[in-house]
């Protein structure tokens, strides 16, 4: 089964104290404490006659898809995917704000990550009351839910037992996606930060499942198939962004703006449907049902936007993807801000 924003990693604001956000932060706190003490190693889990043999062999890649990631891709060494949590609902629900006359998105400031801008719950409860405080002060909103979370790399991560359901591209690509945040995080940046991940656990799954399977196995030609997917609707993406900030931009009212999207959200969704034949797998298969608002535009432009920028960086740095995480490593390390937003623009 193919990831969708459903199951992407998102980062988790653990016990980041600070006055005005005690209580939510101690309830992820909570949550997470009971995580890391009721996780198992893995070695009993794989010596447990009751999991399957199939659920045994996922772990196995996972632990293989960590060694390659550290040793062939220089991604950082944790003790993530050491052990065990047997989960049978969502991990975490995640809501994304935005005003409705612009698309700008609501943020939350954290201590040592910066402004992010999703907020993370473990319970549908929480989740849901921080919806409709949003909805209340005239915020879109747009809620997802994660099969797992990142923690980057400040705790041992660990397997959830909802990963073993995915396929192998899936697999390697959503452990790829972690590290990459693990190893490379740039404070504030919450959507460059994605957009990285999305692009080394996209390549990265290519060039795992080609060491392991060869160029022309199954698995490989999945993983590409989903790579061109992500290109194909990071174009979309961005042009449907560049449509409604079209009309935002417009010196009219706000209440003229508001009524006005209502009829360029039909027409991107229509221009949806006429690309929806050309994606190879099923990835994006219920996005043409969605109810469009700001928020789930920008939702799904937090990983995809300008996939293509990294594309070039791959091709300019002869396809060597350890380079490109080198390349990120350094402008990390050096602090290099005029290096960054050149890239971004």
């Amino acid at each position: 089964m193919r990831r969708s924003l459903k199951t992407f990693l998102p980062l988790l604001c653990f016990l980041l104290t600070g006055c005005g956000n005690f209580f939510y932060f101690s309830k992820l706190g909570w949550h997470q404490s009971f995580i890391t003490f009721q996780s198992v190693p893995v070695q009993e889990v794989i010596g447990d006659e009751t999991l399957e043999d199939e659920g045994k062999r996922k772990i196995h890649i996972i632990q293989e898809v960590k060694r390659y990631g550290e040793e062939r891709l220089g991604l950082r060494r944790t003790g993530s995917y050491t052990k065990y949590f047997e989960v049978k609902r969502p991990v975490l629900h995640i809501i994304t704000a935005t005003e409705k006359d612009r698309l700008h998105l609501h943020h939350w400031n954290f201590p040592i990550i910066g402004r992010a801008t999703y907020k993370s719950f473990f319970t549908l409860k929480g989740v849901l009351k921080e919806k409709e405080s949003l909805e209340k002060k005239g915020y879109d909103t747009y809620l997802q839910q994660a099969a797992a979370y990142s923690t980057l790399g400040w705790l041992k991560d660990p397997i959830f037992s909802t990963m073993l359901k995915w396929d192998e591209p899936t697999l390697a690509n959503i452990i790829l996606h972690e590290m990459a945040h693990a190893t490379v995080y740039f404070k504030g940046e919450t959507d460059f930060n994605e957009q990285v991940a999305t692009f080394i656990g996209n390549q990265g799954a290519v060039h795992f499942l080609t060491e392991k399977y060869g160029p022309g196995s199954k698995e490989v030609a999945l993983a590409i198939d989903y790579q061109g997917d992500d290109l194909l609707f990071s174009k979309w993406i961005d042009q449907a962004y560049k449509r409604l900030s079209g009309l935002y931009e417009q010196p009219v009212s706000r209440e003229e703006k508001v009524r006005g999207r209502e009829e360029i959200f039909q027409s991107i969704q229509e221009s949806f449907v006429e690309i929806r034949d050309q994606f190879k797998t099923d990835c994006y298969k219920d996005f043409g049902g969605k109810r469009l608002n700001n928020a789930v535009l920008m939702a799904y432009r937090r990983y995809f936007h300008r996939l293509d920028r990294f594309e070039a960086l791959y091709e300019r740095f002869g396809k060597d993807l350890k380079r490109v995480v080198e390349f990120f490593k350094e402008i990390k390390s050096s602090g290099d801000e005029r290096a960054l937003t050149s890239f971004k623009e």
